[in-house]
């Protein structure tokens, strides 16, 4: 299994050291990189160089089974054609969103052919705390729900102001394209039919124009009371997911590193008729400490790819596509 990867920032990283964790398990070689920002990189003890030129046949010359491209996302669809037009058998895995807007992401889809695969870094589903609530919802574990609550916020740092983060021509808007995607590429997992009811947003701290909070009121077939909370404005990195249906209900805190390590609490309606207090009536389910998402994510690739069975799947281009068409909807709104 050969692999390649385009950006070597924060994100590429990340993905270059779960390749390497991955190395002996898949029989996985590192290719290289292309960055033409950043000339080498060491990873455990271990230096990788940039390769300059990905022109002519380079793709096919080195049998590239995999290429992970993590960009800014005004650059997504330029090295996604690159690698789609220069491999016939090539497959990609890109960093969230699949393009700036749903034009470039139905472009990149276009791009592909029948022996072509496209997966998107949508991982949140490979959090242990997610995943069991995926499984427990789809089990109706909590009976009919009746609503859900998300909160997702973080406060950056001084320097964000100039991040392409926060450039609408880099990075195609607020955060309801990132890091919102996460939380409603989430939510279509389990909910079908999604109305937009209320969305109220500001854009007055860092002043650049994008959409720094928002306060988004949905509803799906499923679930008739969907509220999201997103926001950079927060000073403190917040992660939760709560659940009420009719036989119980859920909450999901915490999402690793300066969110916490993540806890997924389930706990039984009126559970204090027992005779205990409500909250020693509940269950608790906590995360491993050496989860890896990204590691995860990339065993379940090659998985796919290698027509073994995935515990749990990637997201693909046309799941992305759709995520994409409602974040479209949600800034027409």
């Amino acid at each position: 299994m050969n692999i390649f990867f385009i950006g070597m920032g924060y994100m590429g990283s990340e993905r270059l050291r779960a390749a390497i964790n991955l190395k002996k398990k898949y029989k996985i070689k590192i290719v290289g990189f292309y960055d033409n920002k950043i000339k080498s990189i060491k990873i455990k003890k271990k230096i990788f160089k940039s390769i300059q030129n990905l022109k002519g046949d380079f793709f096919n010359k080195n049998k590239i089974d995999i290429c992970i491209i993590s960009v800014p996302h005004n650059l997504t669809y330029k090295y996604s054609k690159i690698c789609l037009k220069n491999s016939q058998k090539i497959s990609l895995l890109v960093e969230k969103p699949l393009g700036i807007n749903l034009t470039e992401t139905k472009k990149i889809v276009d791009l592909k052919n029948k022996n072509q695969k496209i997966f998107v870094g949508l991982n949140y589903r490979f959090f242990d705390g997610i995943s069991k609530m995926l499984q427990d919802i789809k089990i109706k574990k909590f009976g009919k729900i009746n609503s859900l609550l998300i909160n997702f916020g973080h406060g950056h740092n001084p320097s964000m102001k100039k991040s392409w983060k926060l450039n609408k021509n880099f990075a195609g808007g607020g955060v309801i394209i990132d890091p919102g995607i996460h939380i409603l590429n989430l939510l279509q997992l389990f909910c079908s039919k999604i109305r937009i009811k209320y969305l109220n947003k500001i854009k007055n701290f860092w002043k650049t124009g994008i959409e720094e909070e928002v306060l988004i009121t949905m509803s799906s077939k499923e679930i008739p009371i969907i509220n999201i909370s997103i926001s950079i404005l927060r000073w403190r990195s917040t992660f939760e997911i709560q659940g009420n249906g009719i036989k119980g209900y859920w909450r999901v805190n915490g999402r690793d590193r300066s969110y916490g390590s993540q806890i997924y609490y389930t706990g039984k309606r009126w559970g204090w008729l027992s005779g205990r207090k409500q909250k020693s009536t509940e269950k608790k389910y906590i995360q491993k400490k050496t989860k890896n998402v990204f590691q995860d994510e990339l065993s379940s690739i090659i998985q796919v790819l290698q027509k073994k069975k995935a515990k749990i799947l990637p997201c693909t281009d046309l799941e992305a596509l759709k995520t994409m068409s409602l974040i479209k909807r949600l800034y027409e709104y």
